[in-house]
């Protein structure tokens, strides 16, 4: 059963409705679902637009300094494309060092991310990643988390997230000098098994809740998150959108994000990587900052689905221990959810791969009727907000105080405006019973539909079905899945029934062993 959901995100707009219910109903949201489809496909507003590039070239150019570049970058083909295990093989055969690694990433955000025109992902890096890098080495023989798992591995994390030595920024210019005094409790974890914590990623300001016509990917703290797949012309989405890009470039081998409704699964299936929400609760969110605290769940980007697994066991409270089959998906049944505005080829394809991995695929109604995340995030952003900018005490306290901020500025704070964030102000008490009485929905509709129709799980395109889900607090799993109409790259979402983490990425692994639908957009 569920914890706790409800769904919001930074997609923009209330979800799509199933086929099958009302003409009424249809037309209202795939009016929104449709909407939402251009959007993702053909990225209003975008320009090249980045900030601060300066600040994080110093703080790489002052690491890599003294080091051979021109020596270690043909260690490349050691670590790019690669799965963490088999960097963790490199590294005990004494071929690359986690040092190395580290400073070919930091080489490549450098040249690939922050030049002019770049990809704008990141938006800073740990000024310490090289010495961490270097004490990881040091401590390989003493150490018996050494060699496996997130030991040594370079990882980014979405701004939103605390890390001592970087500002907390949420993307907003108002706490760009933000330095938080402690890491959120998921940094914390990573760091106690050996990661190195490379840096910041990019992200849609305050996860998308500034303004209804901001493009994804865009921060006023750091400017545009380009899609390298199709710049300016296919978005980036978000709100995990840097996260995902730097993973897609081979700029890190994964990164840490967040998701309320979409935000992991939406960017992971627009840049050909691995996106995974776990069951909600499973790793803390503790020291992140909120969109809806009762729904906000971090969530893994990654190459592949092993990688995926590895980084959540170096956050997550408690660990799994997959079965990495390629049979796995053979004789389970699974819904596949369609709806109106999908691209009807790919999801054809999409049942067909799975019934030629043996899989039978049936086609369930699922009522989302009733299940509510974007337009409910007014209802408690002011006091989730107020609640952790007192709680670590950012420099701005008010929800209020941050709206004048921004308008003493407005080309830089909003350029796209911030009527969501005056929507907001305006709601003194949160509303929980409207939140909590979408969560029930969920998890009752979801319920339903696995118990009636006997699933293993869930399938969609995208993040087209992320609603339901993401208020009941299910884990998703979104694995690449080719490309579709215009060259833009293709998800295919996997669900599971909440806590049935393990066996999502085990049904994932079986799907991308067969489809292996990942593109890696460098590849020339």
């Amino acid at each position: 059963m569920s914890k706790g959901i409800n769904k919001s995100t930074e997609k923009g707009a209330d979800k799509r409705k199933r086929i099958g219910i009302t003409a009424a109903g249809v037309g209202i949201v795939l009016a929104a679902g449709v909407l939402i489809y251009i959007k993702a496909a053909a990225p209003p507003g975008e320009a090249w637009i980045s900030y601060n590039n300066q600040r994080v070239l110093d703080s790489i150019e002052k690491q890599l300094h003294g080091m051979k570049m021109e020596e270690i970058r043909k260690k490349e083909p050691y670590i790019l494309e690669k799965s963490i295990r088999e960097i963790q093989d490199e590294a005990a055969k004494g071929t690359i060092s986690y040092e190395e690694m580290t400073a070919i990433c930091l080489y490549r955000i450098q040249t690939l991310d922050q030049k002019e025109k770049g990809y704008n992902s990141v938006i800073s890096v740990n000024p310490h990643a090289i010495e961490d890098a270097r004490e990881r080495d040091r401590e390989r023989k003493d150490n018996p988390k050494a060699g496996r798992g997130m030991y040594g591995i370079p990882v980014m994390l979405k701004d939103n997230m605390n890390a001592s030595d970087m500002a907390t920024t949420v993307g907003t210019a108002a706490f760009s000098d933000y330095y938080p005094s402690e890491d959120a409790e998921l940094v914390k974890t990573l760091k106690e098994n050996g990661a190195v914590i490379l840096g910041k990623n990019n992200l849609s300001e305050f996860s998308g809740y500034v303004s209804s016509v901001m493009p994804a990917g865009y921060s006023g703290n750091k400017g545009q998150t380009i899609n390298p797949f199709g710049p300016l012309k296919l978005s980036a989405s978000g709100s995990s959108s840097g996260s995902a890009v730097a993973v897609t470039c081979n700029l890190a081998p994964v990164s840490v994000g967040t998701e309320t409704d979409g935000s992991v699964i939406a960017p992971a299936a627009m840049n050909s990587v691995v996106g995974f929400k776990p069951s909600r609760g499973s790793i803390s969110s503790e020291g992140i900052f909120p969109l809806i605290k009762k729904i906000d769940t971090p969530g893994i980007l990654a190459k592949c689905v092993e990688d995926a697994g590895t980084a959540y066991n170096g956050a997550a409270n408690t660990p799994v221990s997959p079965d990495y089959r390629d049979d796995a998906l053979k004789g389970k049944t699974i819904g596949l959810i369609r709806y109106e505005y999908n691209d009807k080829e790919k999801l054809d394809e999409l049942k067909k791969t799975l019934q030629d991995m043996g899989v039978h695929v049936v086609e369930p109604e699922l009522n989302e009727n009733g299940i509510i995340v974007f337009h409910h995030i007014a209802l408690s952003f002011k006091k989730d907000f107020e609640d952790y900018a007192q709680a670590y005490h950012f420099p701005i306290q008010t929800l209020e105080e941050l709206i004048v901020f921004n308008r003493n500025n407005p080309q830089r704070n909003i350029k796209y405006g911030q009527d969501l964030l005056e929507e907001a102000v305006t709601i003194e008490n949160a509303d929980m019973d409207r939140i909590n009485g979408s969560i029930r929905n969920a998890d009752d509709a979801l319920s339903a539909v696995f118990d009636r129709d006997r699933l293993d799980g869930l399938v969609f395109l995208n993040s087209s079905g992320t609603t339901a889900p993401a208020a009941a607090g299910y884990p998703e799993l979104t694995v690449p899945f080719g490309t579709g109409t215009g060259n833009a790259p293709q998800g295919a979402t996997f669900v599971a029934e909440y806590g049935e983490d393990q066996t999502l990425l085990e049904m994932g692994y079986s799907f991308e062993c067969f489809a292996a639908g990942r593109v890696d957009p460098l590849d020339h």
